[in-house]
């Protein structure tokens, strides 16, 4: 009687921590939403890579990207794309090809994280827990691990948040199929000031680019 009552309150505490940790990690995640939402503008300059060791062989690609936000628009750019987003215009630069594909925004077919659904995205769909946290280059991060309660691309999400600032350090997503999308926040500026407009779209700057629409 006695292993069984030990047994049913090791059952219950794990229960309680569970849930503890659940509401603790969301608890997190929307003050860091709320921080970076409150500001009218942003701009990201990040690293950002991209693995499959499942592959034979293994990939690994390296990039550096900016990311220009406010609001639902958006400006990625990327050494081999950029991606520009204006009201319900999704457009999709590929310099290696000199193509620039026009395409009507959907929110149901954007899986996982993208630019306009940064501060947002964890809100419906997923279930959290805290995922411990580290030192890096003298500040404290803390990571929330994101499980989607059904999805058949995305395996687990991991944010990582300045304990400090409550800003978004990092991004990593884990997909089914192997590959893992790791995106580390190298220097953020709130309240983002520019010089030219980045939420805009001139086919003369890229002459020579074939433009489908």
């Amino acid at each position: 009687m006695r292993k069984i009552f030990t047994i049913l309150m090791a059952a219950f505490a794990g229960h309680f921590l569970l849930a503890q940790s659940h509401v603790e990690a969301k608890a997190l995640l929307k003050e860091a939403s709320e921080k970076m939402k409150s500001y009218p503008a942003l701009q990201i300059e990040f690293s950002y890579t991209f693995e499959n060791t499942r592959v034979d062989p293994p990939i690994k690609q390296v990039q550096k990207g900016s990311l220009a936000l406010k609001g639902d628009d958006y400006r990625l750019s990327t050494e081999v794309l950029e991606q520009i987003r204006i009201g319900t215009k999704l457009y999709n630069i590929l310099h290696e090809d000199e193509e620039v594909q026009i395409s009507t925004y959907e929110e149901e077919e954007e899986a996982g994280i993208n630019p306009s659904r940064l501060l947002s995205f964890y809100e419906k769909g997923y279930s959290y827990k805290m995922g411990g946290s580290e030192t890096i280059k003298g500040r404290q991060i803390t990571y929330v691990i994101l499980k989607p309660v059904a999805s058949e691309e995305i395996d687990k999400i991991m944010i990582g948040i300045d304990a400090k600032t409550k800003e978004v350090y990092s991004m990593k997503q884990w997909g089914t199929n192997g590959t893992v999308t790791t995106l580390v926040v190298e220097k953020l500026t709130p309240n983002a000031k520019w010089t030219q407009n980045p939420f805009q779209f001139r086919k003369a700057d890229y002459p020579g680019y074939y433009i489908s629409e």
